[in-house]
């Protein structure tokens, strides 16, 4: 099965669907809770959001998505642009949202689709810390430099992302009642790898300077970040990071 789509994917996350949704649900009242802060205008002084590596929009919600006038979806999966307007052109199309699915390569196309899209908001949806595998054979410092020529693209711009931190087996079979870990912003790493419940070895994905880490970019409120539990499966967790960057 590849990770970054494909039948078996979308078949996996349907089939995931609820033990997925406490991660859902808490990536989506963040998000909404960041939704007036981080909105630019775009098309006609409306909001428009770039969403990249959308997949079928597994882990995206219908009422975040409704922000916006306009969404451009981009992925290179060829069955992700059926399946995303399959999960959300309806609600989108109700609330009069313009939705433009693209079957593209948007992590090489970058460049282009920000200059194609001046004022648009752009969100890296869990496609970031899918880089290393998109890159066989790739050793470290190659895919954290290809993450840093992304970042350095967006200069300037409106975006944000979810992306996979780490990732790896669990020390108990995870049970569908068990509430989702959630991170102490004073604890440190290991606190949080200890309440993840995490056993080694785990994956790292290099996306740790993804977003600004430093003191002033977090005081200024030009970066707001939050750390998410991701019950993968009942034995594999997903640390999953989500952030927003103003210019």
């Amino acid at each position: 099965m590849n990770l970054t789509g494909g039948l078996a994917w979308h078949a996996l996350a349907w089939r995931s669907t609820k033990l997925w949704a406490p991660t859902h649900q808490a990536l989506e009242a963040w998000l909404l809770a960041h939704a007036q802060a981080f909105k630019p205008k775009g098309i006609e002084g409306q909001p428009s959001l770039l969403l990249i590596g959308a997949s079928a929009g597994w882990m995206m919600s219908h009422t975040w998505l409704q922000q916006f006038a306009r969404v451009d979806t981009f992925d290179i999966d060829p069955l992700a642009a059926t399946l995303f307007r399959w999960r959300h052109g309806a609600a989108l199309k109700a609330k009069g949202v313009a939705l433009h699915c693209h079957t593209q390569d948007a992590l090489n196309n970058l460049q282009h689709l920000l200059d194609s899209h001046p004022k648009s908001c752009v969100f890296f949806d869990n496609v970031l810390g899918q880089v290393r595998f998109q890159k066989p054979g790739h050793e470290w410092p190659q895919v954290e430099k290809e993450l840093q020529r992304i970042v350095a693209l967006l200069k300037g711009r409106e975006w944000g992302s979810v992306h996979d931190r780490m990732s790896g087996p669990v020390t108990h079979k995870i049970q569908m009642s068990e509430p989702l870990p959630r991170r102490d912003p004073a604890g440190s790493v290991q606190q949080w790898l200890t309440q993840l419940s995490a056993q080694s070895p785990w994956l790292d994905h290099l996306t740790q300077d993804v977003l600004p880490g430093d003191e002033a970019s977090r005081r200024s409120g030009r970066v707001v970040k939050a750390d998410f539990a991701w019950n993968f499966s009942a034995q594999y967790r997903h640390w999953l990071e989500a952030g927003w960057v103003r210019p």
